[in-house]
């Protein structure tokens, strides 16, 4: 009688460690993306570590901000163009952007303030 109740016993207790592995494991799996994700974000941001990439643009007539940061993201200084689109409007520096024209040396290990600076 007491082997069966310590039968049913582990088998219970399995089933609570199933269980709670079944609801901690995603959860884990997804912080880990969402940590990840937060990285990369924050090493483009701030430009912890890139590879240094010296980019020249002429700017003949103004691009709006989703087209700008699109094209920093194709020639590599920048790697999640959405997210500098809205560091730039988090700034309220869209005008400054938008209406653009000239010549801008980027780099890719710049920061996105130190993109934003080369355009004064």
């Amino acid at each position: 009688m007491k082997e069966k109740a310590r039968g049913e016993e582990k088998s219970k207790t399995l089933l609570r460690i199933r269980r709670a592995i079944s609801e901690i494991l995603p959860l884990c799996i997804f912080s880990l993306f969402v940590a990840a994700f937060v990285c990369s974000v924050a090493n483009d941001m701030y430009a912890f570590v890139k590879k240094e990439n010296e980019v020249q643009l002429a700017i003949e007539s103004p691009y709006s901000l989703e087209e700008f940061s699109k094209m920093l993201g194709e020639y590599g200084v920048v790697e999640n163009p959405t997210v500098f689109s809205l560091y730039v409007m988090s700034k309220d520096k869209i005008e400054t952007v938008e209406n653009f024209t000239g010549e801008l040396v980027l780099n890719s290990n710049m920061s996105y303030r130190e993109i934003l600076s080369s355009f004064s």
